[in-house]
This record gives C-alpha cells, sequence and structure tokens, in this order.
C-alpha cells in the first residue's frame, strides 16, 4: 500500500495483507437538512422501518447508521426502506399490491 503524507509529501510503502476502507465518518444528509430532524451528528432520526420524522418519507443506510455506515447495511436498509414505502402507499390506497 503506498502512502502519502499530505502535509509533507512524504511518500512510504506500508505492507499489508488487506485492506478496509471506510467511506467517510460523516453521513451526506445536507439534502434533507431541515426537512426532517436530525441528531447532532447530522444522522436522521428514524422510528420503526426506518421512518423519518415526515410521514411518507424514509431513510436508508449511512443517512441514519451510525454504528455500522458499511455498504451492505446500507443495502439491506434500502430493501428495508423500499419495502416500508410500499406498506405506506398501500396504506394510504396510493397503489394496490
Amino acid at each position: 500500500l503506498k502512502l502519502k503524507n499530505v502535509q509533507n509529501g512524504d511518500e512510504s510503502e506500508l505492507k499489508v495483507r488487506g485492506l478496509f476502507y471506510g467511506i467517510g465518518h460523516h453521513p451526506n444528509s445536507e439534502i434533507v437538512k431541515g426537512q426532517v430532524d436530525l441528531d447532532a451528528e447530522g444522522y436522521v432520526k428514524v422510528g420503526a422501518s426506518a421512518q423519518t420524522s415526515v410521514e411518507g418519507v424514509f431513510a436508508a443506510g449511512d443517512l441514519f447508521d451510525t454504528e455500522w455506515r458499511q455498504a451492505i447495511t446500507a443495502a439491506g436498509s434500502g430493501c428495508q426502506a423500499a419495502i416500508a414505502v410500499e406498506r405506506y402507499l398501500v396504506e394510504k390506497d396510493l397503489i394496490k399490491e
């Protein structure tokens, strides 16, 4: 693994046998700021079934997952939110199953 010190430009090599790369540590929630409730860190607050503070608006993955924040977790919770949206639309008689 090649490393570069961004402060002084020095480069070095680190021998590794594996790597886990985290994709950021801050939720990308600017688009919903002021529209749904966020916590102090910027994560969307959710209740049961990924429901946000706004009826009919659901969140998934890194937007509310403060612990795991990994791609597979995001994919799984995305599926959860999609099913919750479908149930909401059926309940409101906006679509038929």
